[in-house]
């Protein structure tokens, strides 16, 4: 794009006339300003051949830019159609199988353990999961001891049951490994969690997973393996 002509040679001689604003303008718009610049230029006090030759040639320059941008806007959204396609063939074979993601959401469906995944860069004085339901009540606190509290990779397993030993209703929970240093200072682990692929879906905000019933970006992929 090219900033609107320079008008001092023929405009500013027309009494009533207002001057033309810098802007970033298109083709057409460009073109209306030079036409008009030609009718209002003062006979006494043509534009000069070498101000309007340039003028030309911006005009013919601003041209061959919105033909390259139309032409690099296509080539981007068949670019984008491909990648789509290709990453739909791949990652078709992905279904049935299980994937471990970032996430601090777990699925109980009223008989499975949900397997909640975090990971330690050191050893650390205590740790607790809380687990909570989509409202944010707590329902269940689970103490972490022994190998849970060393540095790792850890999968701790739930039985669906709140603090008093009662089944919770299936659905969507949401989990936080809270931990406790040494030296006193307490943080949220990274939490992941294991499922079954069962669908992946296009969306206009990314590609997603669909694991055991949630839906979890595709860049929170952890692994694919046939098997938990």
């Amino acid at each position: 794009m090219v900033t609107s002509i320079n008008s001092t040679a023929g405009l500013s001689n027309t009494p009533n006339s207002n001057p033309v604003k810098e802007s970033n303008i298109g083709k057409d718009e460009f073109l209306k300003l030079l036409v008009m610049q030609l009718k209002s230029q003062n006979p006494m006090k043509p534009i000069d051949n070498m101000e309007f030759a340039t003028q030309l040639a911006q005009f013919s320059q601003l041209e061959q830019l919105t033909n390259i941008r139309s032409v690099l806007e296509n080539q981007n959204s068949m670019f984008e159609s491909l990648t789509q396609a290709l990453q739909g063939t791949a990652m078709s074979a992905m279904l049935g199988e299980y994937a471990s993601v970032y996430s601090n959401r777990i699925q109980f469906t009223g008989e499975n353990e949900p397997q909640i995944g975090f990971s330690l860069s050191s050893n650390v004085q205590s740790g607790e999961a809380v687990i909570k339901d989509l409202n944010g009540r707590e329902i269940r606190r689970i103490q972490l001891s022994g190998d849970f509290l060393t540095g790792g990779e850890h999968t701790l397993s739930w039985d669906g049951k709140d603090s008093n030993g009662n089944k919770v209703p299936p659905g969507e929970y949401s989990v936080q490994i809270v931990i406790s240093n040494y030296n006193g200072s307490t943080f949220n682990a990274t939490t992941y969690y294991t499922g079954k692929i069962e669908a992946i879906r296009f969306k206009p905000e990314g590609t997603m997973l669909v694991v055991d019933g949630m839906e979890v970006p595709l860049k929170n992929l952890i692994e694919v393996k046939t098997r938990v």
